[in-house]
């Protein structure tokens, strides 16, 4: 079970800790608890710690600047036990409808693995700059506004009485530009087709999950009286070559 830690904001470990890396191949419209939905993309991180191996379930809310990690349950388990909580963690974030693919970072040199782990937010986590830009765009979005007041000096008098009509025409104007903006503004997030693009994704990553053999299959190692059984059968089988010779 992996639930969202609040206060975990980073992994700020050196790559030669980390276990195990998955990252999704692509983003998907996403919804967390308190959070509007929007695109966001997920990692899988096993790295080791002193109390064991930690395995973190990471999503990334690019809209609102979020990192939501969620820590498994239990923190750290020996590392034996560890292959299962990466196949729990796995179903959790495929089940949400993202498709991970391995890192292979232990493939890696120590170079290439502390670049690729420098790259991704799980190491040292949002700046400051970029949690604090969504709220200094409204703002700015916000100051051109009080531009509509132009008063005239003094009107001449033959043009009072276009004055006096014009105030009217003014309003007219003010009013129908008003309800032109009133009209414009729920155009543009269209729900529908969002929706309809997430149900799509979600059958196409249910259909592919169908068509895998098995999430992560794993052989145990045979037993000394399968051993034994192998190799009492493979010596008959040798026997009877060569006696066929």
């Amino acid at each position: 079970m992996f639930t969202w830690d609040e206060a975990t904001q980073s992994i700020n470990l050196p790559a030669s800790k980390v276990v195990a890396l998955f990252r999704s191949m692509r983003e998907v419209q996403l919804a967390l608890p308190g959070v509007p939905a929007q695109q966001a993309s997920a990692y899988l991180c096993q790295y080791q710690a002193e109390a064991g191996v930690g395995t973190v379930a990471v999503f990334h809310l690019h809209k609102s600047r979020l990192l939501a990690f969620y820590l498994s349950d239990p923190q750290f388990v020996p590392e034996q036990d560890i292959n299962n909580l990466l196949d729990q963690g796995l179903n959790m974030v495929e089940s949400m409808g993202f498709l991970m693919t391995d890192q292979d970072l232990h493939l890696l040199d120590e170079a290439d693995q502390e670049m690729l782990w420098a790259s991704l937010p799980l190491k040292a986590g949002l700046s400051q700059e970029e949690a604090v830009a969504p709220a200094a765009t409204p703002q700015k979005q916000a100051a051109p506004r009080p531009v509509e007041p132009a008063k005239p000096a003094k009107p001449a008098p033959s043009e009072k009485n276009a004055s006096s009509a014009n105030p009217s025409s003014n309003n007219l104007e003010v009013k129908k530009a008003s309800a032109q903006s009133v009209n414009v503004t729920p155009q543009v997030a269209p729900e529908p087709e969002s929706t309809e693009n997430v149900d799509d994704l979600l059958a196409a990553v249910e259909a592919m999950r169908a068509k895998r053999p098995g999430l992560r299959a794993r052989k145990t190692p045979p037993s000394p009286e399968e051993m034994n059984r192998r190799r009492l059968k493979l010596r008959e089988t040798v026997g009877r070559i060569l006696a066929s010779l």
